[in-house]
């Protein structure tokens, strides 16, 4: 074989070389964007994730549970239409009575979620059920793309008083970040729910309401999750108009939980001037 023979060999086995590791390199940038837990290499949608606490106690066995089945299926398709084109909503649905349940192992998209009826027996372990949703909103649980994700929203609804202790399991919870920046609003249903409880979980009296009818609950229920779906899907700025100063995430979340206070109060007040009275009772 020629010299020029030779370098012709060489060069072509060098640029076959170069193809190959090239093709690897590539191969590797393809693992780490399918395996990016941030999607830092693509836009993505930002995700907000709504979860519902719903006590499915033998107190709401009957009508209760049966009101609140059918206006959570109705609601699903509202749901679908909150949020920017940017924005994934999820739904979370966890379930306390003598213990606690997820509806489903994860977060479903609104787009692909199926509601499934609940019924109702058992105690009311509320202290259980904050617990469980302090460990699943988490990292390593359901919220595990932070940079990617707005605070969710909760929101608690039920008929009556624990039947464990919910003050230990509410501390657990308020120790957690996603708790703390997180949209929050609760439903007290009948006549033996206790608002100033519930406001514990809320932060504050004005994102708590109240039904005690069918028709009531159904509005209830539409108003608050629809109206913090709103706010939680919405970005807002980190400064102050009026004294341009920046603020802190705190004080970003503070802001949209007072927003959704006064929004829901004053679609309250709106709704409740119909032909139902508050004093109707199932």
């Amino acid at each position: 074989m020629s010299q020029n023979d030779m370098n012709n060999t060489n060069a072509a086995e060098n640029t076959e070389a170069a193809k190959v590791n090239t093709a690897a390199a590539g191969d590797n940038l393809l693992d780490f964007d399918d395996d990016d837990p941030l999607g830092a290499t693509a836009v993505s949608k930002k995700s907000l994730v709504i979860f519902f606490l719903i006590d499915t106690s033998g107190s709401m066995r009957g009508k209760k549970m049966g009101e609140l089945n059918t206006v959570m299926e109705e609601l699903i398709p509202e749901i679908r239409r909150v949020g920017e084109a940017d924005t994934d909503v999820k739904i979370a649905v966890l379930t306390f009575s003598t213990g606690v349940k997820w509806m489903y192992k994860a977060p479903i998209s609104v787009e692909e979620f199926q509601w499934s009826r609940l019924e109702a027996n058992g105690v009311t372990s509320m202290g259980e059920a904050f617990s469980e949703l302090s460990n699943r909103m988490s990292r390593n649980g359901f919220l595990n793309s932070p940079s990617l994700s707005f605070a969710p929203v909760i929101f608690l609804m039920t008929d009556g008083y624990p039947s464990d202790d919910y003050k230990k399991g509410l501390e657990s919870l308020q120790t957690n970040s996603w708790y703390k920046f997180g949209l929050k609003a609760a439903l007290g249903i009948g006549n033996e729910a206790n608002d100033d409880m519930l406001a514990e979980f809320t932060g504050n009296k004005e994102t708590v309401v109240h039904a005690y009818s069918g028709n009531q609950l159904a509005q209830m229920i539409k108003i608050v999750a629809v109206t913090a779906s709103q706010i939680g899907s919405k970005s807002m700025t980190l400064s102050d108009e009026n004294s341009n100063q920046e603020l802190s995430e705190e004080d970003v979340y503070a802001s949209k939980q007072k927003l959704l206070g006064q929004q829901i109060q004053e679609l309250v007040g709106q709704d409740g001037k119909d032909d139902v009275s508050f004093d109707t009772g199932w």
